[in-house]
């Protein structure tokens, strides 16, 4: 079955279930309603609110499967909208397929629907803040609106009514979302890829090709915007049949934006003289991997049409995102960084080499099955005063720091919360000096999310004050 083009038309008279409830099957709950489809819900727990929904919805809403055989069902119905917490490869996902399901999602169904042109983005960390930025050097023009969706704002159903031709939608993307797509946007920037969600993934070769759905499927007119300084993000682009430009922080590119002496530098075609965007030091951001983001955001913007002069002040106007290198504050004479969104090696690395200043750095959390020998090494040559890991992977990350080399003052491992840890890095951090959050972990045992763990670093920071 196809979803487009009339997706409604193809959707009715079947037989439609929603795996998982959260934000995004609750925004194709609204679109089935609205237009007259019924639907079951399939859940783990008891949503909260389920007399509300059933009110809500009324008729639309034929029946709930809840509890820890929800997904059973799923082999009873024709078509199933996949929440991104479930993996398009779960087991009874499989069996549905094999039943003659077709298994979609809110992101593929919004794909079909969209009037307006949209612009992909994905790539293991920076997502977040490249598509922020983006947003920002179009705020603008030339479009009526930019509207951000995905895995960052809302999801995209929820504001496609009032969409148009005239607008741009921008899409930040995780490999969970990407995973069964079976069409490329029009416009697609691919940042780093690395390695992340072990824990989902059966294998990180599954995660690259996750991935790589954002523009495997582009042909001759669509436009590929990928990341020069990684291998991965360069191989997506082999083959491909679309129009590629690139982007560096380490030197001059044919076609695209590049950090050199400085300044971020755009050239759109070979034959064009490079133009400055910006010195590196109108950004409010720290670090090369954000020199990095900005210059992707840099080419992203210019061939989404928006001037230089729009580009530069949109860069300059960006200051950041919450748990992303987040300046809580200077704190006698301490300066304190949260980036609790650092749930990857990769990403903490980044973070340790943002910095020139001696660290006290807190680190740790849950498995996501992360190779950290690389970051041992990074870290055995910083400046870290204090390593001062929690969690559950404290351990690991222990033995990493030592199979490097250890770090330049001491490893401590005795903290069993965050306010443990808070305490610790005061107590050891020095005027000049600066303690930084940057886990390298995901956050589950010892907070629900990266959010309610940065935001936990942040009180405890202000209210020892």
């Amino acid at each position: 079955m196809t979803l487009s083009p009339g997706p409604e038309s193809a959707l009715r008279g079947r037989r439609i279930a929603l795996a998982g409830f959260g934000a995004e099957n609750r925004a194709v709950a609204r679109w089935l309603h609205a237009h007259g489809l019924p639907f079951s819900v399939c859940d783990r727990q008891e949503p909260k609110d389920q007399e509300a929904m059933q009110e809500e919805f009324r008729a639309a809403l034929e029946g709930w499967h809840l509890g820890p055989d929800h997904l059973e069902a799923l082999a009873r119905f024709d078509v199933v909208f996949r929440t991104p917490g479930i993996s398009a490869l779960h087991p009874a996902l499989c069996r549905a397929r094999e039943h003659g399901a077709e298994i979609t999602s809110q992101t593929r169904l919004f794909l079909d629907l969209c009037p307006a042109p949209i612009l992909g983005i994905t790539g293991t960390k920076g997502k977040g803040t490249t598509t922020s930025l983006v947003a920002e050097a179009l705020r603008d023009g030339p479009y009526r609106r930019v509207l951000v969706g995905g895995n960052i704002g809302l999801p995209p159903l929820a504001f496609l009514e009032e969409l148009t031709a005239e607008d741009l939608v921008i899409l930040e993307l995780s490999s969970f979302q990407l995973m069964d797509w079976t069409r490329s946007p029009h416009l697609a920037l691919v940042l780093s890829v690395t390695q992340d969600h072990l824990d989902y993934h059966a294998t990180v070769e599954e995660y690259h090709r996750a991935k790589e759905s954002l523009c495997r499927y582009q042909g001759a007119g669509d436009l590929l915007m990928v990341n020069a300084d990684c291998p991965r993000s360069r191989a997506f682009a082999r083959g491909s049949a679309a129009q590629v430009h690139s982007f560096s922080a380490r030197g001059e590119v044919a076609r695209g934006a590049w950090v050199a002496d400085g300044v971020i530098w755009l050239r759109l075609e070979e034959d064009d003289p490079p133009r400055p965007v910006c010195p590196v030091t109108d950004l409010s951001l720290r670090g090369r991997h954000n020199q990095a983001n900005a210059a992707a955001a840099a080419l992203a913007a210019a061939i989404a049409g928006a001037s230089v002069p729009r580009i530069a002040a949109g860069l300059a106007r960006f200051q950041g995102l919450e748990h992303r290198l987040e300046r809580v504050g200077e704190y006698r004479g301490v300066t304190y960084y949260n980036d609790s969104l650092a749930t990857t090696p990769d990403s903490a690395i980044a973070a340790l080499e943002s910095f020139d200043e001696p660290l006290v750095w807190i680190a740790g959390g849950s498995a996501k099955g992360a190779d950290f020998s690389a970051l041992g090494t990074v870290a055995a040559g910083r400046a870290i005063r204090a390593a001062i890991l929690i969690g559950q992977e404290a351990p690991r990350l222990q033995a990493a720091l030592t199979g490097a080399g250890g770090v330049r003052g001491e490893i401590v491992t005795n903290c069993t919360s965050m306010a443990e840890a808070v305490a610790e890095a005061r107590s050891r951090a020095r005027p000049g000096e600066v303690v930084l959050l940057s886990p390298a972990c995901a956050s589950f045992g010892m907070f629900a999310s990266y959010r309610e763990r940065g935001n936990e670093f942040k009180r405890l920071v202000r209210e020892d004050d």
